[in-house]
């Protein structure tokens, strides 16, 4: 993250932060910025949520009918 601390800058490093892919430098100006910055907290918050929803959505397997069937049909695509 660029040491400018704008909203932009902010914006496109937030699943960074999210998923704690930053140095701890970096998401220390994160959580600086969001503490001062309504815009960038309730952004952050939403992403929050969304990552959250698809985390509990995801959770679920293909019937094992499905994954054979996918799998014998990459197994071909391969070995054409």
């Amino acid at each position: 993250m660029k040491d400018d601390d704008s909203c932009d800058e902010v914006m496109k490093h937030l699943f960074e932060f999210l998923d704690s892919e930053m140095t701890a430098s970096d998401a220390e100006k994160m959580r600086v910025h969001v503490a001062e910055c309504s815009p960038c907290l309730a952004e952050l918050g939403i992403d929050e949520m969304v990552k959250r929803l698809l985390r509990r959505s995801c959770t679920e397997q293909a019937p094992e009918h499905l994954r054979v069937r996918i799998h014998s049909q990459i197994t071909l695509l391969s070995e054409g």
